[in-house]
């Protein structure tokens, strides 16, 4: 029986979402819960880290996921995670040049 996550759109979607929870991830690691994720953002802002942030996520997060679509033989679902992962890399290809 074939499975309803290889699929290319569920893959991109998934690619979309990993790196945002990667980053809730990474908040809840760092913060020790003294500080809100409103002063969390605002650090991010303040130092000018959110495209480092956001490149470390997506790769992080996506070669993840990624690398088990490949290793489950859901190829098609690791082709939407490649797709998201190229259209984040323009993003923070843009952020990174200052658009």
């Amino acid at each position: 029986m074939k499975s309803l996550i290889n699929n290319s759109y569920v893959g991109a979607i998934l690619g979309l979402i990993v790196p945002i929870l990667s980053i809730f991830i990474a908040y809840w690691v760092n913060s020790r819960h003294d500080m809100t994720l409103s002063q969390f953002i605002d650090g991010v802002l303040v130092l000018k880290i959110y495209a480092k942030m956001m490149a470390v996520a997506v790769y992080f997060g996506n070669v993840v996921c990624f690398f088990l679509f490949i290793k489950l033989d859901w190829l098609k679902a690791a082709r939407g995670v490649l797709l998201a992962t190229i259209v984040y890399s323009f993003i923070v290809l843009l952020f990174r040049v200052g658009l």
